[in-house]
């Protein structure tokens, strides 16, 4: 997903949903059809979308300001709910990615489809923390995420969930380096598919029916 580089300022306020936003129309569209015809495929793993708090949202300081003397910048609170929602869709989208390399049926969940309500391991998480770095500083920007989350295994619908394994990630701490937050966003996705490829190869989850 590449950025455009710009100034923020009054005019540029609606650029924060194309920089920061989720994918277009057309995609989400397409996901929740994906998703809507998944009710009941058996042995899917569920990323559900990580849980975010914008107290744990550091914004890149050298932006948000106006261009235009007396005019006010885009809201703090707005850009930081932009770039947690972006962050979360980026590590989600990764992990899924991931996961079906590997052979699995993984289905992304946003909460606003139905899941598939078979047997199935649901992945859970939440964000420590969204640094976004500073974006000027190009090729060292610095931005850094961490999160932690569970691995449950549910028998079937209406199921109790059972832990099977608990995850704690850092970008910091992460193989690769340089980029934007979204960037941060897609290592740190990819570590986390590590930890359920894991759990899910332990457990001798099937994979996908061919």
């Amino acid at each position: 997903m590449a950025s455009h580089r710009r100034s923020w300022g009054e005019r540029d306020a609606p650029a924060i949903q194309n920089e920061y936003s989720r994918p277009p129309l057309s995609l989400r569209d397409g996901l929740r059809q994906q998703q809507t015809a998944a009710v009941g495929r058996p042995n899917a793993i569920i990323i559900r979308e990580f849980a975010l708090n914008q107290a744990a949202i550091t914004l890149d300081p050298t932006f948000g300001f106006s261009l235009y003397r007396g005019t006010p910048g885009v809201p703090p609170r707005q850009r930081a709910a932009s770039v947690g929602r972006a962050v979360a869709f980026n590590v989600g989208d990764a992990i899924v990615e991931q996961l079906r390399r590997a052979g699995y049926d993984a289905v992304l969940s946003d909460g606003t489809t139905p899941e598939p309500d078979g047997r199935a391991l649901i992945v859970t998480g939440a964000f420590r923390n969204i640094n976004e770095g500073q974006r000027r500083r190009v090729g060292a920007e610095n931005p850094s995420l961490s999160a932690y989350g569970e691995v449950d295994y549910r028998t079937g619908p209406g199921a109790a969930l059972q832990r099977i394994s608990n995850f704690a990630l850092d970008s910091r701490q992460v193989a690769g380096s340089g980029g934007d937050v979204k960037a941060t966003a897609v290592r740190l996705g990819h570590a986390i598919a590590q930890s359920v490829l894991d759990a899910a190869r332990r457990n001798n989850w099937p994979g996908a029916a061919r």
